[in-house]
């Protein structure tokens, strides 16, 4: 059987990084196209070795960026696909107005990995101009494939939006009337039903991870995304949720080797996996709390509180004292948004599927915290938040 041509996007995000450092490693005689943007002076080569360099060094991702075929194009760029149009009555992409995008190259493709996604909480003209429009424009072209395989679209296990499920189940969501606070997940919602409604003979496979923090070997060091939130929230020691609340995290090395599971597995049962640590593999905030204090000391005249999250931004002095000098402002716009998440995030994603196709169980965030802590530690709060960003 010849070898897979693989077509990922998003690789200068953090999963993205993460995933085509291990589908190199994992499948060297896999031909892989990536499509990246080229951003002012950096092409997009330079973009995704840099992305690599986080991963596997800056030296061994110069060899690796030869094993990869980089196409610098822009879903959301007419210059690059011409303007795609999605007509908003019958949610159909006019395919006239694109580009024929790599030429042979896309049409030898025979399986996709989406990774590319905008994660803007504020600007819904950007997020869904990405998130809805681009992965539909990919997908109108790829549909078109002879021998395509698989289309893995990587949505978000937040789909559900402000579900008040104790457990989410893959089927469950997504849902016409759900409520979302930010049109990130609105938008992704939205893409996985618009997916499936536009392009139905598509090889359509949607994973979705839950909350990514972390690295099982490097910490923070590729990344402190989402994880400058469980800092500021121990430095805090403010809580909108009992600290008996499950939290369902795990590392982007996991979520990386699982992506490439449902993508290169040639039979999968369903259509829909959640990609999170579900019952097994959830923490309690009592975990995680007794880790930060291994890292940071008890602070016994500091003990956690369990407040509304009005009272937590009246407490911009004493926010002040713990976290030191900073952006206060993006703090203060950032916290509610996900403490709101962190309310939601007291449900279990259920992970059944993942694990009865033979993927392990994902590493415990209580088993690697300590290491994001320590592999992070020369950086504020502040200074994390900007990997966000």
């Amino acid at each position: 059987m010849a070898a897979p041509t693989v077509l990922l996007t998003g690789a200068t995000g953090f999963i993205g990084g993460a995933t085509l450092a291990q589908l190199l490693d994992s499948q060297p005689d896999c031909r892989v196209l990536v499509l990246a943007r080229d951003r002012g002076p950096d092409s997009a080569a330079d973009r995704v070795k840099q992305s690599l360099s986080r991963f596997i060094g800056h030296d061994r991702a110069e060899d690796a960026l030869r094993q990869c075929e980089v196409i610098p194009g822009d879903l959301t760029n007419p210059a690059s696909l011409g303007t795609p149009r999605l007509d908003e009555a019958t949610h159909v992409i006019h395919l006239a107005s694109l580009k024929k995008l790599a030429g042979e190259q896309l049409d030898e493709v025979t399986h996709v990995l989406h990774l590319a996604s905008n994660t803007n909480f504020k600007s819904v003209r950007n997020v869904r101009h990405t998130n809805v429009i681009g992965a539909l424009s990919l997908a109108h072209r790829m549909r078109r494939v002879k021998n395509l395989q698989r289309f893995l679209y990587v949505g978000t296990a937040y789909i559900c939006g402000e579900s008040s499920e104790r457990v989410v189940r893959e089927d469950m969501f997504p849902r016409l009337r759900a409520r979302h606070f930010t049109e990130y997940t609105a938008s992704k919602a939205e893409c996985e039903m618009l997916l499936e409604s536009t392009a139905p003979e598509l090889p359509l496979v949607v994973a979705r991870p839950s909350v990514v923090v972390g690295h099982t070997r490097l910490g923070c060091l590729p990344s402190a995304s989402i994880f400058w939130f469980y800092r500021a929230c121990d430095a805090l020691r403010r809580l909108t949720c009992p600290l008996s609340s499950r939290d369902d995290v795990v590392p982007v090395d996991w979520v990386a080797d699982s992506l490439l599971f449902l993508l290169l597995k040639p039979t999968l049962q369903h259509r829909r996996y959640h990609v999170s640590a579900g019952h097994a593999s959830s923490v309690t905030w009592d975990e995680i709390a007794s880790v930060f204090a291994r890292c940071y000391g008890e602070r016994p005249d500091n003990p956690y509180q369990v407040v509304d999250i009005p009272t937590i931004l009246r407490e911009r002095s004493r926010i002040r004292e713990l976290l030191g000098p900073g952006d206060e402002d993006h703090l203060f716009a950032a916290l509610p948004l996900y403490y709101r998440f962190m309310e939601i995030d007291a449900e279990i994603f259920d992970n059944t599927r993942l694990l009865e196709e033979g993927m392990p169980p994902a590493p415990k965030l209580t088993s690697y915290l300590e290491l994001c802590a320590t592999r992070s530690a020369d950086r504020s709060v502040y200074d994390q938040m900007l990997d966000d960003v």
